[in-house]
């Protein structure tokens, strides 16, 4: 895999540990349709650019890492 790549997704545990949050609040907010989410292997995965304009719209979480 190419170095230089861009990861396009996360996981819902990524999610939580960047916004400090417990899994069923991710899970929360991935349910209310607030960014794109895909399911690869049976897994639920965040994009992050709709993840990204989501986040800059909103004023609630704020990012502890990443």
């Amino acid at each position: 895999m190419d170095s230089a790549r861009k990861k396009t997704s996360m996981s819902v545990h990524e999610m939580a540990a960047m916004l400090g949050i417990k899994k069923t609040d991710s899970y929360w907010l991935m349910k209310k349709h607030l960014f794109d989410v895909i399911i690869v292997d049976k897994k639920m995965r965040i994009m992050v650019d709709s993840f990204e304009k989501w986040y800059a719209g909103q004023t609630h979480y704020h990012k502890i890492s990443g």
